[in-house]
């Protein structure tokens, strides 16, 4: 009878172990060490190639042979993307790992190959991102968004099944470490869930129907999603979601009570996400984007110190806070130099004495091309004040913004600074339309203008220069 017992007992215990054992490949290691990437780039379309994860923006210098190979220090478990001119993609690595690319620009996505340190995990990534460019139109918002419920919820489900038959069955013929194949069931899971998220919204808006609601059922999937794993949180679905979701809480609080929408979501987070490692890692990444969208920057900076409990994060973001700065009201504006669309130089001390509206814009750029009509109409209305009207492209290539001009009806000054210009570092341009205000003696007014099509704001503010000024 002992031994019976006994026996029980040890199966038990080795069944426990195993479940125990088996359990462990879910757990990220959020352990900071170091770690090497390095590529070698032919035909390369610039010479400099960009490096970005959560915490981390680099811009690096390729040399002559198109090689660089870059230190990543006291990073943890982390997803990477690197870029050039035209073309992304992304890797996963690990402190102590060496990861290294070869990539041929001529077909990027085709011709990336990866060796070294976990190889297989991102060929693997390599195949998951040429099968996302594939299925494209598919899963694009624009395409689904005009099916109806059913329609939408199987071509979705298609894009989620073949994204998982490709995982399982390149792991069958390349074995994945166990704990990243957990990691990219959840990526797909959690774009899975994203959509499904998003449907409602955008069909309304292909209805032109704001009444529009999913069925009863729709939303069940969300009793399956974890708002508190921190194993999860490196992976960028599912920290997309969750800055999602907290983004819905922050809209509704402004709404409800005012406020600045970005200094709610900080205090959003800081009330409703109870793990440490997921809410420093939502405060840190939304005050890093959207330090210079705030309207309230000094709240927002004050907000983020108080909840963040990482010294590094603090300092980091302390930084960014003191160079923005240099762009408040009563600073002096940079200088710039630019070319206009006939070659003639201009620079902004061209225009002392006058108001001058600049207008930061990109040809691909589809707010910046919804605001032209409003522009023309107000360069058009205050065509007599003393305002000047300054258009600034940051184009990649100049003969997009040339062919613009070509085809389009633009007036008012017109000028080419290029994506990596001293003049988007300067004026700290991080995304477009931007809109700037200087004053006659070249101080800036505003670094984050009104607007053309907020015709109320901006109406108020160059109706006041022009009665000032009013001879």
């Amino acid at each position: 009878m002992k031994k019976i017992f006994f026996i029980l007992i040890s199966i038990l215990f080795l069944t426990a172990c195993k479940h125990e054992q088996n359990e462990t490949f879910k757990k990220t290691d959020f352990t900071q060490g170091n770690a090497v990437f390095s590529i070698h780039i032919t035909h390369p379309n610039q010479a400099i190639v960009k490096l970005k994860s959560y915490g981390t923006y680099k811009e690096l210098d390729l040399d002559e042979a198109g090689n660089l190979t870059d230190s990543l220090n006291n990073i943890s478990e982390s997803y990477y993307m690197f870029s050039d001119k035209r073309n992304g993609a992304g890797f996963y690595i690990k402190p102590g790992a060496h990861v290294h690319v070869d990539v041929d620009t001529k077909s990027f996505l085709n011709l990336i190959k990866f060796s070294g340190d976990l190889a297989n995990e991102n060929n693997y990534l390599k195949e998951y991102f040429i099968l996302g460019r594939d299925m494209d139109r598919i899963n694009s918002v624009q395409h689904l968004a005009f099916q109806d419920e059913n329609t939408f919820k199987k071509e979705l489900n298609q894009v989620r099944d073949a994204r998982l038959k490709l995982l399982n069955e390149y792991n069958e013929k390349h074995p994945l470490d166990s704990h990243f194949k957990y990691l990219e069931e959840n990526r797909i899971k959690y774009e899975w869930v994203n959509r499904m998220e998003t449907y409602e919204v955008y069909r309304r808006y292909a209805l032109e129907d704001s009444t529009f609601t999913v069925s009863k059922d729709f939303y069940q999937f969300r009793d399956n999603v974890d708002k508190e794993n921190r194993n999860l949180i490196i992976v960028p679905s599912y920290h997309y979601y969750l800055e999602n979701i907290y983004q819905k809480e922050a809209n509704e609080m402004t709404e409800k009570s005012g406020g600045d929408v970005y200094v709610n979501f900080l205090k959003t987070v800081q009330a409703k996400v109870n793990d440490s490692v997921i809410k420093e890692r939502l405060l840190y990444s939304y005050t890093q984007q959207n330090l210079s969208k705030t309207t309230d920057i000094e709240n927002f900076y004050k907000t983020f110190k108080a909840a963040s409990i990482d010294k590094k994060h603090i300092a980091n973001i302390q930084k960014n806070y003191v160079e923005l700065n240099r762009l408040n009201p009563g600073k002096l504006a940079p200088d710039f130099t630019l070319v206009d669309e006939k070659g003639k130089k201009v620079s902004l001390k061209d225009f002392k004495g006058k108001y001058v509206y600049i207008d930061v814009w990109a040809t691909w750029c589809r707010p910046c091309i919804a605001e032209m009509p409003y522009l023309e109409k107000l360069k058009e209305k205050y065509k007599d004040a003393p305002i000047v009207f300054v258009g600034v492209n940051v184009n990649s290539y100049k003969g997009d913004w040339t062919n613009y001009l070509k085809n389009n009806k633009v007036g008012g000054v017109k000028l080419y600074a290029g994506e990596n210009s001293a003049f988007a570092e300067d004026y700290q341009v991080y995304s477009v339309p931007k809109s700037i205000l200087i004053n006659p003696y070249g101080v800036i007014s505003t670094a984050s203008a009104p607007r053309p099509s907020e015709t109320e704001l901006i109406s108020m503010l160059f109706d006041r220069i022009k009665e000032k000024y009013k001879p």
